[in-house]
């Protein structure tokens, strides 16, 4: 989501240097993307002010808007600091922009940031372009699974860090994989760490085994990964928006949160969701029977990967 406005601050300042305090988990994706000319990885509070001191900064985007992140760059003396004035931080910062309404999609939520110093929003969706070495891993891992044998690939994305009100059933997951093997595509399940319980409970209701890829894999190799699929199934989760920005269509479960904030961008789409009376209600534990989501049927699912994929 932070991909158009690190882009957008890059076009208007080609000449300045631009660096991305990330997790190490995104710090990968950003250094593929491209714009900042360096990453550097997020430590305890005291490594982050020490970074920063050393770096020389004259400016701090705060993305995030945890009263956390201001406090280094603050601490770090860095002379101007712009974000929004959320979680009561706004004495820490030079710049505090009042918080937008937050009412279109997550792509457009640091356009008042930009705003703020003169600065145009990039409308372009997030793009990826896996570097080559993670595209030639991800053809040997798929080589290895028996995966290239010329059908089709469809990829199954089950997991969803948020939790599991966002997860379609796994049972429809595996009955989804018998559908598709059936229209003549080779399946796989991806997953990323912690996620081991998800793809067996698939595997446990699946009529065949169902090869499970991706567990040791950095963001940016599993964008690789998915550059190879014709189509990704994945859950409302990072994985369907690592498969629209290498242009790979997904089709993507929605029930507990909105796609009108979240849903995938820069490549064909089919967004499937029963909205019932609760939704979204952006739970991470259903009160009733999880109707949002299992009235979605594998059948339906099917039908979207055609539609994608003709």
């Amino acid at each position: 989501m932070a991909f158009p406005t690190l882009r957008a601050i890059r076009r208007a300042h080609p000449e300045d240097g631009l660096s991305v305090l990330s997790k190490k988990g995104t710090g990968s994706l950003f250094r593929a993307e491209g714009s900042p000319n360096s990453v550097l990885e997020r430590g305890t509070l005291l490594q982050d002010v020490r970074r920063l001191r050393r770096g020389g900064f004259s400016e701090a985007w705060l993305l995030p808007n945890s009263f956390r992140s201001a406090v280094a760059p603050f601490l770090a003396g860095i002379d101007e600091r712009i974000g929004y004035d959320t979680d009561r931080r706004g004495s820490l910062l030079t710049d505090a922009i009042a918080e937008p309404a937050r009412t279109q999609h997550q792509l457009r939520d640091y356009d008042d940031l930009l705003a703020s110093r003169g600065i145009g929003p990039d409308l372009d969706a997030p793009r990826l372009s896996p570097p080559e070495d993670a595209t030639a891993k991800a053809c040997r891992i798929l080589s290895d699974a028996g995966l290239d044998g010329g059908r089709p690939l469809a990829l199954l994305a089950p997991g969803a860090a948020f939790g599991w009100t966002k997860r379609w059933p796994p049972e429809h997951f595996a009955a989804l994989a018998a559908l598709l093997r059936q229209r003549g595509f080779a399946a796989a399940s991806v997953i990323g760490p912690g996620e081991k319980s998800v793809a067996a409970e698939i595997a446990a209701s699946a009529r065949e085994p169902l090869p499970v890829l991706g567990e040791d894999l950095d963001p940016v190799g599993l964008a690789a990964l998915f550059s190879r699929a014709r189509v990704v199934v994945a859950n409302d989760s990072g994985p369907a928006h690592l498969a629209a920005a290498v242009g790979t269509p997904v089709v993507v479960f929605f029930g507990p949160t909105d796609p009108g904030r979240t849903a995938p961008s820069g490549a064909p789409s089919r967004i499937l969701d029963r909205y019932v009376f609760c939704s979204p209600c952006f739970l991470k534990d259903c009160p009733f029977a999880h109707e949002c989501m299992r009235e979605i049927s594998a059948e339906m699912a099917l039908e979207a990967v055609k539609e994608l994929t003709g």
